[in-house]
């Protein structure tokens, strides 16, 4: 009987100490009467979400460049080039490894 108590005992111990960390692991919101903790937040309260608002939608509605949107193609040139960038300098340092005498 006592085998079969320890784990479920051990086992609602980890649980109830996992549970009281998770609390610690969030923060609070800010609660709306209190003052701003930081310089110049109420400035963006009152009279930046306006500036916000207009900057996002002027972000919006400019189009990227088309260098910007790479097509599978040229990635997949890059990725070539790259693996044997890659395998000239992996078998040179292994090269060296060798040449070295000891492993």
């Amino acid at each position: 009987m006592a085998r079969t108590v320890l784990p479920v005992a051990l086992a609602v111990t980890a649980l109830v100490a996992l549970a009281q960390l998770g609390g610690l692991a969030f923060v609070a919101p800010p609660s709306p009467e209190a003052s701003p903790a930081l310089r110049g937040q109420d400035l963006m309260t009152k009279a930046g979400v306006a500036a916000t608002g207009a900057y996002a939608s002027a972000a919006a509605v400019a189009p990227l460049p088309a260098e910007a949107a790479l097509s599978e193609k040229q990635w997949n040139s890059f990725g070539q080039v790259f693996a044997i960038f890659f395998l000239f300098f992996w078998v040179a340092g292994f090269a060296r490894l060798l040449t070295l005498g000891r492993l």
